[in-house]
């Protein structure tokens, strides 16, 4: 008895997901991805404005 293979996935089937629907492929394999939290935008949107201050600095 074969052992089954796994599937390998192309970006093909990342585009053939649902709309909205966040995942990564990475060697092959797809891995679904969470939605960010609240608390993951909030400090992203605190570190763009941060790197944004400081870049209008070196003007």
């Amino acid at each position: 008895m074969a052992l089954a293979q796994e599937k390998i996935y192309t970006i093909d089937d990342i585009y053939a997901l649902p709309d909205g629907q966040r995942a990564e492929l990475i060697d092959g394999q797809i891995y679904m991805m969470a939605p960010p939290n609240r608390i993951h935008q909030q400090l992203s949107h605190f570190l763009e404005w941060e790197i944004e201050n400081y870049i209008q600095t070196l003007k």
